[in-house]
C-alpha cells in the first residue's frame, strides 16, 4: 500500500468506535503504571514525531516525576522538497527549535538530543540511532552489578525501569521503521522495556483489517492537564500544521483530519513485548568533536586515565598550553560559567568543594562568593599550580593535587561543585565519588553537576550518563535543571527541594 500525507485518509470517527467497541479488551496503563518507570526514553524519527505520538505520555510522566530523554533522529530537513522559501538548512533550524519548545511545554524538564541524520534515509544510520539510544539508557542493571568488585560500595539499583518508545515498525514509512529497528536493538542490549506509537497507521489503515495490531495496543489516558499539554506542544509544529507561504510546495504537511488523530483523549502505544509473542489477530472484531571536557580539542583521549596515567596525561596536557579547555578565549566557557553561578541557590556560601578546578577560572568566581574556605581539587599538579597562582589574592581559596574519588578532603562542605568529570571515570568510580560527596555535603548544601553531552571520544560515559547517574539516587532532589545541545547543568539539594522564591516568602 502507498499513502501520501496529502490524502484523506481514514477519518477519526471510525478509530473512535473501533475502540469503543474495544473498550472492555483494551489494556489501560493506570497511574501505577509510572510507578515502575524512572526513565523514559522517547525516540523520533523526524521532529513532531515525539509530540504526535507521546507528548500526553511525556507530560504524565513529568507529572508522575519521570526523568525523559527525547532522541530526534533527524531535522526533518526534507519536509518542504518544493519549496520556494526555505531552504533545507533553514528548515532543520526551524524544526528543530519547534521541537525544543514543544518537547518543554510537554516535559519541562525532558533532555532533547538531535542526531542530525539525513532526512528519509534512516535505514542507513540505524547503529547510529541504536548506538544513541543505548547510551541515554545506559547499562543493564546486571551489568552494573557485575562492574563491582567486592571491595567497593555496590551501586544502588535503579528506582525503577526505563520505557523506550519509538515510532511503531509497521507504520509504512521507512524512516519509521528505521526507527524502531534501532529501538528494537537498544532495548534488546539494554533490557529497557519497549513501546511504539504508531503515526500513520492511523492515517492509512482500516480499523477491522488484520494489520492493526490490536492485542498489543496499551492505551494511555490522558488527563486534562496532559490533554492541554499535548494540544499546546503540536501548537508549536507550526512549520507542519500551518503553511510556510502560499506559494505552492509550502502546503501544511498536517491537514485537519491527519490531525484530529492526536487530538484524542487518549494515547495507544504498542507493547512491543506482546507484539513478539505472536499476538493475533483475534480481537481484531471486538555532536563539534569532543575529545576533551566541554568540547575544546586536546585530542584522543586514552582509554585508560587511572592513577598516574591520568595525571601524566592532564600534566602533559597543561605542559603544552596555558589554556587547553578554551576557559579564557571562548565565549562558551564564559557563558557555561555565567550560567553555573547564576544558578546557585545561594548568594554566598561558607565553605566550598570543587572537584576538578584545573587552571581555577571558575574557582576564583566560586571563591569570591565563600566566606570562609574554597577547596579546588585536580588531578594535574601543573594545573594547580596555575589554579594557585590565578587566585594568589584570594585569602580563603586553596588548592591541592588530588586523585578523586580514592582521595578525598577532609571536612564538610556548604557546596560542592563538579564540572566536567564525570565521564573520565568509570562505573565504580562514579559511585564512590557519589558516596564522598554524601558523607561530605551539609545537610542544607547544594550540588552543583555541570557536564558536556557530546561525546567524549575513548570514554565510556556520555556527560547524560553521568548525570543520569546522579538524578537515579533517591538521596538527591533536583532544585534546577537546564540543557542545551552542549552541556547539561543540574543543581541538587537534599530533599525536599525549596525554590529560592518559596525560601524568600515571595510565593
Amino acid at each position: 500500500m502507498t499513502f501520501t500525507h496529502r490524502d484523506s485518509g481514514t477519518p477519526e470517527e471510525e478509530w473512535q468506535r473501533a475502540f469503543a467497541a474495544r473498550q472492555s479488551t483494551l489494556r489501560s496503563l493506570d497511574a501505577e503504571f509510572f510507578a515502575e518507570v524512572g526513565h523514559l526514553v522517547v525516540v523520533a524519527a523526524h521532529p513532531d514525531d515525539e509530540t504526535l505520538g507521546a507528548a500526553g505520555l511525556l507530560s504524565r510522566g513529568y507529572t508522575a516525576g519521570v526523568r525523559a530523554t527525547v532522541i530526534v533522529a533527524t531535522s526533518g530537513e526534507a519536509s518542504h522538497p518544493d519549496s520556494a522559501t526555505h531552504s533545507p538548512d533553514e528548515l532543520a533550524r526551524i524544526r528543530e527549535a519547534e521541537t525544543v519548545d514543544a518537547v518543554a511545554r510537554a516535559d519541562p524538564g525532558a533532555t532533547v538530543r538531535f542526531l542530525r541524520l539525513p532526512d528519509g534515509r534512516l535505514a542507513e544510520h540505524v547503529a547510529e540511532i541504536s548506538e544513541a539510544v543505548t547510551e541515554a539508557i545506559g547499562p543493564p542493571a546486571r551489568a552494573r552489578r557485575d562492574l563491582h568488585s567486592d571491595d567497593l560500595p555496590a551501586p544502588i539499583e535503579p528506582r525503577s525501569s526505563t520505557l523506550l518508545v519509538a515510532p511503531w515498525g509497521g507504520d509504512r514509512h521507512p524512516d519509521h521503521e528505521a526507527a524502531a529497528h534501532a529501538a528494537r536493538d537498544a532495548a534488546s542490549i539494554t533490557g529497557a522495556r519497549f513501546f511504539s506509537y504508531p503515526i500513520w497507521l492511523w492515517h492509512w489503515a482500516d480499523p477491522a483489517a488484520a494489520d492493526v495490531p490490536w492485542p498489543a495496543f496499551a492505551v494511555l489516558p490522558l488527563d486534562l492537564v496532559s490533554a492541554a499539554a499535548k494540544a499546546d506542544a503540536l501548537s508549536a509544529h507550526t512549520s507542519q500544521i500551518a503553511p510556510l507561504s502560499g506559494l505552492p510546495g509550502d502546503e501544511a504537511l498536517l491537514h485537519p483530519g491527519m490531525l484530529e488523530h492526536f487530538a484524542r483523549a487518549f494515547e495507544v502505544f504498542v507493547d512491543e513485548s506482546a507484539a513478539s509473542t505472536g499476538a493475533s489477530d483475534e480481537g481484531a472484531e471486538g555532536a563539534e568533536s569532543a575529545g576533551t571536557a566541554g568540547g575544546a580539542d586536546a585530542g584522543g583521549i586514552p582509554a585508560d586515565l587511572t592513577g598516574d596515567a591520568a595525571a601524566d596525561y592532564f600534566d602533559g596536557l597543561h605542559d603544552r598550553t596555558d589554556d587547553p579547555w578554551g576557559f579564557e578565549s571562548r565565549w562558551y566557557e564564559e557563558r557555561k560559567r555565567a550560567l553555573l553561578l547564576a544558578s546557585l541557590p545561594d548568594p554566598a556560601y561558607a565553605s566550598v568543594l570543587e572537584v576538578g578546578s584545573s587552571t581555577g577560572v571558575l574557582s576564583r568566581e566560586l571563591a569570591e562568593r565563600t566566606s570562609a574556605r574554597f577547596l579546588g581539587v585536580d588531578v594535574s599538579a601543573v594545573a594547580i599550580e596555575r589554579a594557585r597562582q590565578r587566585n594568589a589574592d584570594r585569602p580563603v581559596a586553596v588548592f591541592e593535587r588530588m586523585r578523586v574519588p580514592s582521595e578525598w578532603p577532609d571536612g564538610s562542605f556548604d557546596l560542592v561543585v563538579v564540572s566536567e568529570i564525570g565521564y573520565f571515570l568509570d562505573e565504580d568510580e562514579l559511585t564512590v565519588l557519589i558516596e564522598r560527596i554524601l558523607g561530605s555535603l551539609t545537610r542544607d548544601g547544594a550540588l552543583v553537576v555541570c557536564h558536556w553531552r557530546h561525546p567524549v571520544a575513548g570514554r565510556a560515559f556520555s556527560g547524560d550518563t553521568v548525570h543520569a547517574v546522579f538524578v537515579q539516587r533517591d538521596e538527591f532532589t533536583t532544585l534546577a535543571h537546564h540543557v542545551e545541545e552542549d552541556f547539561l547543568l543540574d543543581v541538587f539539594v537534599r530533599p525536599p527541594a525549596i525554590s529560592v522564591a518559596r525560601r524568600e516568602g515571595i510565593v
